[in-house]
């Protein structure tokens, strides 16, 4: 039986694509998780997965310092 995501429910992604969405390497996305950083789940023993919700949430605004003068 395939379940479809719908709007209550978050995809899951492999370390792979979170590393992709966030253009930078699995090592660093895999370095995240256990500095708690990125909520992840395990699937079995040896699966990783990451909710995109849980992703999202770790991209913060940069805010540029007030100009002076």
């Amino acid at each position: 039986m395939t379940t479809v995501a719908g709007p209550t429910q978050s995809r899951l992604l492999t370390v792979t694509e979170a590393a992709d969405e966030l253009n930078v390497t699995e090592r660093f996305v895999r370095k995240l998780i256990p500095e708690g950083n990125l909520d992840a789940v395990r699937v079995g023993t040896r699966l990783v997965r990451i909710r995109r919700t849980d992703l999202e949430a770790l991209l913060h605004p940069v805010l540029s310092p007030p100009q002076r003068g």
